[in-house]
């Protein structure tokens, strides 16, 4: 087995315990919020499903008839076919998620319960609020997509896994959920669950009054391609901004606005064009402001401490061996150079990366920081580290504050925006056993 595979095992073991680990917390936290007790174990769950909203996933299939102005599938075959997609793959594929979806919705009916259907394209406020529950189908990316617009904490977002053979979907129900929707609808209904929170990023953007209304989202998975309206500021007008001291009461015609989505997985912050570097300033808490160069912001809950901050910040153990040779060999570090011994190093440091999803605290990485001072920790800001809030002011030239991957907000030359977690915002969910419940 190569040092890379050893490295994916080990990483999965890893995330594995952090998982048992998160979900102990996260049904304890849940309980100690509604004022129960979690040593209550006979007390079954109550999960009120009268109405269902149903999120469905836009296949491939769906993306593609959307791009082309809803062409005749004729045309839009002849098209797909003539670039090389394969299409047959794709009808099939589009086939098998909405005879899923198809499922799901049938089973809930038969139950007695009413269903509503809803797509990225026509997934409201509205319905959120017509219905007692959430139910998105697809993967963690239809999750996201749900959880993010659903601003009630006492809300659950329940996920089913529509392609559990091709994606874990780690965010929605076990596989066995998939394979037998109806004994997982039940399941749920009779309680047979464990409530569990997830913090999710409430941000705070604040910039010129004339410009406030221009930020709005932009779903980036609906368009071709999107570039927000460069500012007419240079890049030098940008780095001499950048350099002045940030005092808001310098300038009290600010206005403010709370966006709309909130983040369970991360708020990206950088340059659309990924070759430019993005300028942003930063204060950590409630430290002192620094002006950074970098490849972008990433800011993470525990949810997505998993995903791309892990994918960011861990090592990898060959890497981990090299330093070990070289502390041992050139500095005279009396130390075990074995590979297995490099790869308990490395899992043990990669761990500590990964908090609990219920977690209050942000984690914060400044991609590929491009500093001239004190290499590789500039003074007054570490890369990568924990915070409760970070604060953040662009002189950016042509960006975007994502959320989840998903969504995405202009963020150019002046505009600011505080990240942070509040209790209130936290996403209901549910955790139910990998294992077959009877």
């Amino acid at each position: 087995m190569s040092v890379l595979n050893n490295f994916t095992v080990s990483i999965a073991k890893g995330l594995r315990r952090l998982r048992q680990k998160e979900l102990v917390e996260a049904s304890n936290t849940a309980s100690r919020r509604r004022g129960g007790s979690s040593a209550s174990k006979d007390v079954e769950p109550k999960l009120k499903m009268e109405k269902c909203l149903i999120v469905s996933k836009v296949t491939r299939y769906e993306y593609e008839r959307h791009s082309h102005d809803y062409i005749p599938d004729a045309e839009l075959e002849r098209i797909l076919r003539k670039r090389g997609s394969d299409f047959d793959t794709m009808l099939s594929n589009h086939r098998q998620q909405k005879a899923f979806e198809e499922n799901v919705a049938t089973s809930l009916k038969e139950m007695g319960l009413k269903v509503e259907m809803a797509s990225r394209l026509t997934y409201n406020e509205d319905m959120i609020k017509w219905c007692d529950v959430v139910v998105p189908c697809g993967g963690d990316g239809t999750f996201l997509l749900a959880a993010s617009r659903v601003r009630d904490a006492n809300k659950p977002v329940i996920g089913f896994n529509s392609a559990p053979h091709k994606s874990v979907g780690r965010l929605c129900l076990p596989t066995w959920c998939s394979n037998d929707v109806k004994g997982a609808l039940h399941a749920l209904k009779e309680g047979r669950f464990r409530w569990m929170r997830r913090s999710r990023i409430r941000t705070t953007i604040t910039c010129e009054p004339k410009l406030i209304d221009t930020i709005a989202p932009v779903d980036l998975h609906t368009l071709h391609y999107c570039r927000y309206p460069p500012v007419p500021n240079t890049e030098e007008n940008q780095e001499a901004r950048a350099s002045q001291p940030n005092n808001p009461e310098q300038n009290p015609k600010l206005a403010t606005k709370v966006l709309p989505y909130l983040a369970l997985n991360e708020v990206f912050i950088g340059e659309s064009v990924t070759s430019r570097v993005s300028l942003l300033r930063l204060q950590i808490d409630n430290g002192q402001w620094t002006h950074t160069k970098s490849s972008g912001l990433c800011v993470t809950t525990g949810t997505g401490s998993t995903s791309w901050h892990f994918s960011i910040n861990c090592l990898r153990t060959h890497s981990v061996l090299e330093l070990m040779k070289i502390l041992s060999e050139d500095f005279g570090v009396n130390l075990d150079t074995r590979l297995e011994k490099a790869r308990e190093v490395t899992e043990r440091y990669n761990e500590k990366l990964m908090f609990p999803p219920d977690s209050e605290q942000l984690a914060y990485s400044v991609r590929e920081y491009i500093t001239f001072e004190e290499w590789p920790a500039p003074r007054g800001l570490r890369v990568r580290d924990r915070a409760a809030s970070v604060q953040v002011k662009s002189h950016c030239s042509d960006a975007g504050l994502v959320v989840d991957g998903s969504v995405s907000f202009p963020f150019n030359d002046g505009t600011e925006a505080q990240l942070e977690i509040h209790p209130e915002d936290s996403l209901m969910t549910v955790h139910m056993d990998d294992a077959l419940p009877y």
